[in-house]
């Protein structure tokens, strides 16, 4: 059986959620990942994962709330 690979969760507010969507997409425009040299389809994936982002119940731990 093989081992899934580590994966990092975070908890944002709906509006720091937003705030995250605006900065990817703005980088994905102005070519950030190409300047930087970052591995397109590995940016492509995570805007992906950033737009099928589901909401949760926050903890009490998160900040903004």
């Amino acid at each position: 059986m093989r081992n899934k690979p580590n994966g990092i969760n975070i908890q944002l507010t709906p509006s720091q959620f937003d705030y995250l969507y605006e900065v990817i997409m703005f980088a994905y425009e102005m070519d950030v990942p190409e300047q930087k040299g970052w591995d397109m389809q590995t940016y492509d994936n995570m805007v992906d994962n950033v737009c099928n982002a589901k909401t949760t119940i926050l903890s009490e731990t998160v900040r903004g709330i």
